[in-house]
């Protein structure tokens, strides 16, 4: 128990200050924020445009970044700009709820808005093929109302705007809702583009509709369907045993992301779909691509080599690097059908003298893309004793 008002006082505030940072605003307005908040955090506090629109600020009449983390007492002019825009960059630094709602609001309403301008322009692309249709039926603008009312009927959906989204992020096809407007004949008096077939076979498959393909599903279960047409992302390669999410893209089906990929995090979470791997179909190898770093000395690459083959593991190829310290780096393109396969992989490099690290590489080769490494959860980085 506390009997001093002095000390009870004194713990109050360390408590408070633990978890909360207080700043101020040029006009001497006061503000509580999460510790550890940014720039990019109080500028919402503020008022939502202010943030939207924040390309910096000054601290105690000093110029620092968005990320920048305010601190207690901390006077804070946010500078803007009408032509900063929220970027996915920001949710990397902003901590408060708020400004992480503004921030994901922002980016699916310019992801939405750019759906319906492609929706839009994909239809009217097609409904020129239909211009003979279209004044031989001689539509008036109260029948094409109504027809137009109909389709969205039959699609589920509110308005126009939600239906060209819909057309711009794949969800329905313009062949699908040409076949609506037009009646189940119109489909038989155009050729449906390829892509178009391509979507139509993704979208039915999520339907439960059992359709014919000719590329095997690679052990990949699209909402419990085989069959589908696939493609893995080369930026995280996933592998059977790791967790994964699959996004619907045009024309090309079905692309398989492992679920902290970047470029999963960073697709329209309107286009995400679940996916699982099969169970019951045998375990496809595909090729992954580790990276070494080893002491440069006579004889390691057939060490490491001779371990691979230990794993039961077939090299595509090698590629070597020289180092600093003279240590080297040596990039291995090896065929493996599961993450526990991979795992062994590793364990059995990291079990040879002279191996340093083990890491996953990515198979990606964009052009400008910078290499991305993942550390091994199960292989850690261990320097070899002298012995």
């Amino acid at each position: 128990q506390l009997n001093d008002p002095q000390e009870f006082l004194h713990y109050i505030k360390e408590d408070l200050f633990e978890k909360e940072v207080f700043v101020f605003s040029p006009q001497g307005d006061l503000y509580a924020l999460p510790k550890g908040s940014s720039v990019i955090d109080f500028a919402y506090r503020v008022h939502t445009e202010l943030g939207n629109h924040c390309i910096g600020a000054r601290v105690n009449g000093r110029m620092v970044p968005l990320k920048h983390q305010v601190s207690n007492g901390d006077t804070v002019e946010v500078i803007q700009s009408p032509n900063q825009t929220p970027h996915k960059d920001w949710l990397g630094f902003a901590r408060t709820s708020k400004a992480q709602a503004r921030i994901r609001a922002w980016i699916k309403g310019q992801q939405r808005e750019k759906s319906v301008e492609l929706g839009r322009e994909l239809l009217e692309r097609e409904l020129k093929k239909y211009a003979g249709n279209l004044e031989e039926k001689k539509l008036s603008v109260k029948e094409y109302q109504e027809r137009l009312s109909y389709v969205l009927a039959s699609f589920n959906m509110q308005n126009e705007d939600q239906l060209l989204a819909a057309l711009g992020y794949g969800q329905i096809t313009v062949s699908s809702f040409i076949q609506v407007f037009f009646g189940p004949d119109a489909s038989k008096e155009k050729e449906v583009s390829k892509a178009e077939l391509m979507d139509q076979k993704v979208l039915d498959s999520l339907k439960g509709k059992e359709l014919p393909s000719k590329r095997k599903s690679d052990g990949v279960l699209v909402g419990g369907e085989r069959n589908v047409l696939i493609h893995f992302c080369r930026d995280c390669n996933p592998l059977h045993g790791e967790e994964i999410k699959g996004v619907i893209t045009r024309g090309r089906g079905i692309k398989v992301h492992r679920v902290d990929c970047e470029r999963l995090l960073e697709s329209d979470s309107e286009r995400q779909t679940d996916v699982s791997w099969d169970t019951t179909t045998e375990k496809m190898a595909r090729t992954i691509q580790m990276e070494v770093e080893c002491l440069d000395e006579p004889g390691i690459l057939a060490s490491m080599s001779r371990a691979i083959s230990t794993a039961g593991v077939n090299i595509g190829s090698v590629v070597l690097k020289k180092l600093t310290n003279g240590r080297g780096l040596a990039r291995f393109e090896v065929m493996v059908s599961s993450l526990e396969e991979m795992e062994r992989v590793m364990r059995e490099l990291q079990l040879e003298r002279g191996v340093i690290s083990v890491a996953r590489g990515t198979m990606s080769h964009r052009k400008g893309k910078r290499r991305r490494v993942i550390r091994s959860s199960v292989v850690p980085p261990n320097l070899m004793s002298d012995e």
